[in-house]
């Protein structure tokens, strides 16, 4: 049925058009009997955006698994794959990472779009306090050890990697990423992407590379002990390593790794430096935050949340020789805890008040993302 073909066609690309003008980082398509429920996650935060007309959702699926070069006769189990997305004239293709999903009432498919530009990325801009900033580019000036950047999915740790790497780029140094998908594209980096269906696992390329006479390692998830051991390693033998992940602020960070095998010896030796984030969002320029509730108007601009963009709130954690010695020993999350708060290290919680304090977020939000 050409006709109808070209009209999911034209549907299809109406979403991603709004999806890129929101600069939505995630498309949801969610069926329910028949129809496709799309929702875009803006700013931290899912909304409607339109629904289908009745029995389009296996049209719509079977299209975006041709153009993912999935296997669109298989609805039993998840896949993943990649994929171009892009306004029809004059726009420059953006990729998106997409995860299939059976549910009961058929395949759920959600696009990660990874719409970021190396133009976009400067350590200055990202929210960090003069003093915080001046701690990360110290770490960053050094020439060997382990640099971490915690956080939940979606707080923007692989952002302010990918800015940590810039400030890096010099053309006496080797720098290298290991990522899981590369999000974006960084002259002057080799940049190297795993592929687990194929053997190359984070672990196996890193010790790979360690044979590439590196300067700067970028490893884009330490998820399991044999990438952390090896990313230790390449720190201990003289190289720059910079990895992301999971845990809630930074001294948490060094009880996951502690979980994971690492030795307290390996983290007060190699360790110089552990920041942790969150996005919060930004009141309303147009609107400036003032909620829609109070005069029924929607604004144009924010869809009448009061908010617009989004701003990082952080946590910075030098390692000094005290902390060394702490960790060393042992001490307990309580003890690193309390170092921290001795020693004016801001925490997540201090720099969302901070942007409460500038006018240019509620406490609301501010509490939400650093709770």
């Amino acid at each position: 049925m050409p006709e109808q073909d070209d009209v999911i066609i034209h549907f299809w690309q109406n979403v991603v058009n709004q999806s890129l003008q929101t600069r939505a980082s995630d498309i949801h398509i969610e069926p329910e009997n028949g129809v496709s429920h799309i929702r875009l996650r803006v700013d931290g935060y899912l909304k409607h955006l339109t629904s289908s007309p009745c029995n389009w959702h296996e049209r719509i699926a079977s299209r975006i698994k041709i153009l993912a070069r999935l296997d669109i006769a298989e609805k039993r189990l998840p896949q993943d794959g990649q994929m171009l997305i892009g306004y029809q004239q004059d726009s420059p293709n953006v990729d998106c990472r997409i995860s299939t999903l059976p549910t009961l009432h058929g395949e759920k498919i959600v696009l990660r779009i990874l719409n970021k530009s190396a133009d976009d990325l400067n350590l200055n801009v990202l929210g960090f306090t003069d003093k915080q900033l001046l701690d990360l580019k110290h770490a960053l000036s050094r020439s060997q050890g382990f640099i971490l950047v915690t956080g939940p999915t979606g707080s923007g740790k692989t952002h302010t990697l990918y800015s940590c790497l810039k400030e890096l780029m010099d053309n006496t140094k080797n720098l290298t990423s290991i990522e899981d998908p590369i999000e974006v594209h960084l002259k002057g980096v080799n940049q190297v992407h795993i592929n687990e269906k194929a053997g190359l696992r984070f672990d196996t390329a890193l010790r790979a590379l360690l044979r590439q006479d590196p300067d700067v390692i970028m490893v884009g998830e330490i998820r399991d002990l044999k990438t952390a051991e090896v990313a230790f390693q390449a720190a201990e033998t003289g190289h720059l390593v910079l990895a992301t992940l999971h845990a809630n602020d930074a001294p948490s960070a060094l009880w996951r790794l502690k979980q994971l095998g690492i030795s307290p010896d390996q983290l007060a030796n190699n360790l110089i430096c552990i920041t942790a984030q969150r996005l919060v969002r930004l009141f309303c320029h147009h609107c400036a935050g003032k909620l829609t509730a109070e005069n029924n108007q929607s604004c144009h601009v924010c869809d009448g949340t009061g908010y617009k963009g989004r701003t990082g709130i952080h946590q910075v954690l030098p390692i000094n020789h005290d902390l060394r010695i702490m960790i060393e020993s042992g001490a307990t999350l309580t003890a690193i805890n309390n170092y921290c708060h001795a020693n004016q290290i801001i925490s997540l919680q201090d720099s969302a008040q901070l942007l409460v304090e500038r006018g240019i977020t509620s406490a609301a939000e501010a509490m939400r993302y650093a709770a």
